[in-house]
């Protein structure tokens, strides 16, 4: 086993740079900022701690529409603008608000992800949203997508182990892999199978698991049904789902593995204390998680699949001897915890390489809501405003969605191809359909405008329009009035690779000086548009449309679509 390297040279803004677009969405002048002056493992320790706590949930922001007219007739228990999550609905209610609620739901989760504060919360939720993956559209009820998701949340940097024993539980997984359908008269593999081949083991040269493996895991798994959406006298209860197991469901019998998993056998317990047959059923997926978590390959497996979505996506014998297997024994070492991983894959050397800066495509997400943190979109920032705000998350997820990702919706269980399918990897983000797509959302986001209707819940409501203010953003630079420090910096913040010092003329050449040879024309056009943006002055008033031009420009350039 080789050592794992830690990061030795200077840590510098290039090197900030890089860290910071892995692990955020968007490369920010104010992240940059923030953590200037701060060390690499300062740096690195404050990206990783993040909150445990749910965030406020998704909010009732749906009604119908007539004559010009708001009618609060869908959810009509759940006031507008309040949380619908805990709280079910007539069994009988027409129109029947689960539809509307996942919608919520998704909007919501778009919403973190555009307001994402300094750390890699919201980068890790969708790493294992996507590892751990589950389909809203499969499971269709939102209160188990929402709860899927505050699971993600809660162990999102924690302990995989426990993250994986909590899963198993989970209504919204146990609905998505038909778990709730597995019993001892008619065994269900699906949850047994993805248990090792995805979520756990993989599929590598180390993977010798079998299809009796298989079959033994899903006896295991047998005898757990959902609570949630059971309905009484036609009202559902106010609860949170939970799974409940039942013993005449379950296959008491021993489980034998195979030579893999050293030949273990768990016993079942035929006629368990009364009271304790749920605790029995479990001590026996303990056991089991016990005996796979013990193989050397659990923690190849994760640390290869965080090297292919935070570094590369491309691992050859070097990688594996020298970042995988170090860091695989650091996560067996430290009992499965995911931080002192992260902590050592994002200081050591191999993640500084310049072969792994701006060297993958962009994913959907990374791309639109990346966008829309970096110009600092102006979504409403009113809580009374929440309306407008759920429809300009509505927006970004529509982006991202028609761009080939689908936030909690992966295409399968295997989660989006990109993250796994050799040799493609991150080129399956980009093809004719979907660039246009990118085009069309940073065209919509930095032109026109994106219009949402309705500040609250009135027939009156205002159209708010969310522009990007170009002007105010280059106001953040360190000498936006200097053509060649604003290049500069536009370059640093928005490419993912560095360019020559001709681009870099060619863009200040024609979009800031209009093909003049003088750098003062756009320096006394910027000052002149700042003392007075209402000025009549030609030049001056052109300022806006300029920076607006050279912007959008550069997000059509390929070096933006890099990270």
């Amino acid at each position: 086993m080789g050592k794992l390297a830690p990061y030795s040279g200077t840590f510098t803004k290039i090197e900030l740079a890089h860290l910071l677009r892995r692990t955020l969405f968007g490369l920010t002048k104010s992240n940059l900022n923030y953590f200037k002056g701060k060390t690499l493992a300062q740096t690195v320790t404050e990206l990783l701690n993040v909150p445990t706590a749910a965030p406020a949930p998704p909010l009732k922001t749906y009604f119908t529409r007539s004559n010009n007219t708001n009618i609060d007739n869908i959810d009509v228990d759940v006031p507008f603008g309040k949380t619908w999550v805990n709280t079910k609905y007539p069994a009988t209610a027409n129109p029947n608000p689960n539809g509307s609620r996942r919608i919520s739901y998704k909007r919501w989760w778009t919403g973190l992800q555009v307001q994402q504060v300094t750390n890699i919360q919201e980068k890790m939720v969708l790493f294992w949203h996507n590892h751990l993956a589950t389909e809203d559209s499969v499971t269709e009820q939102a209160f188990l997508a929402y709860y899927t998701n505050v699971l993600l949340r809660k162990h999102a940097m924690g302990n995989f182990k426990q993250m994986v024993r909590d899963i198993t539980f989970d209504p919204g997984m146990l609905r998505y892999l038909n778990g709730y359908l597995n019993t001892k008269a008619a065994p269900d593999e699906n949850y047994g199978r993805e248990l090792q081949e995805l979520f756990c083991i993989g599929k590598g040269p180390g993977s010798q698991y079998t299809e009796d493996d298989v079959k033994a895991a899903a006896r295991i798994l047998t005898g757990w049904q959902i609570v949630g959406n059971e309905t009484i006298n036609g009202v559902n209860n106010v609860i949170v789902p939970y799974s409940k197991y039942t013993l005449s469901r379950h296959d008491t019998g021993e489980k034998k593995f195979s030579a893999f998993y050293n030949n273990t056998i768990i016993k079942g317990v035929a006629a368990p204390k009364a009271g304790e047959e749920r605790l029995e059923a479990e001590k026996e997926i303990d056991a089991m998680l016990n005996m796979i978590f013990n193989t050397q390959e659990v923690a190849k497996y994760i640390c290869r699949r965080l090297w292919n979505y935070f570094v590369y996506y491309e691992i050859n014998d070097d990688i594996e001897t020298n970042v995988i297997e170090p860091l695989a024994d650091i996560f067996r070492t430290n009992n499965y915890e995911i931080k002192p991983v992260l902590t050592a894959l994002f200081t050591c050397d191999y993640f500084y390489k310049s072969e792994h800066m701006g060297c993958m495509i962009k994913s959907p997400a990374d791309f639109t809501v990346g966008m829309a943190r970096q110009f600092k979109w102006p979504v409403p920032t009113d809580p009374a405003k929440f309306e407008a705000q759920y429809l300009a998350y509505d927006s970004i997820r529509n982006f991202t969605l028609r761009q080939g990702m689908d936030i909690g919706d992966p295409p399968n269980v295997a989660g989006w191809p990109a993250y796994y399918q050799t040799p493609s990897f991150h080129e399956m983000w980009v093809d004719t359909s979907s660039y246009p797509e990118r085009k069309s959302a940073y065209e919509s986001l930095c032109i026109n405008g994106l219009t949402t209707s309705a500040n609250t819940f009135t027939p009156e409501s205002k159209s708010i329009p969310i522009k990007i203010n170009f002007v105010d953003f280059v106001k953040e630079f360190d000498n936006p009035s200097d053509p060649n420090a604003l290049i500069n910096e536009a370059v640093e913040l928005m490419f993912g690779v560095s360019v020559s010092q001709s681009i870099k003329d060619s863009l200040k050449t024609n979009y800031l000086l209009l093909g003049q040879a003088s750098d003062y024309y756009w320096t006394d056009a910027y000052n002149t548009y700042i003392a007075n943006p209402s000025t009549t002055d030609p030049e001056g008033k052109r300022v806006p449309t300029m920076l607006r031009d050279l912007f959008v420009y550069m997000q059509s350039a390929a070096e933006y679509h890099l990270c």
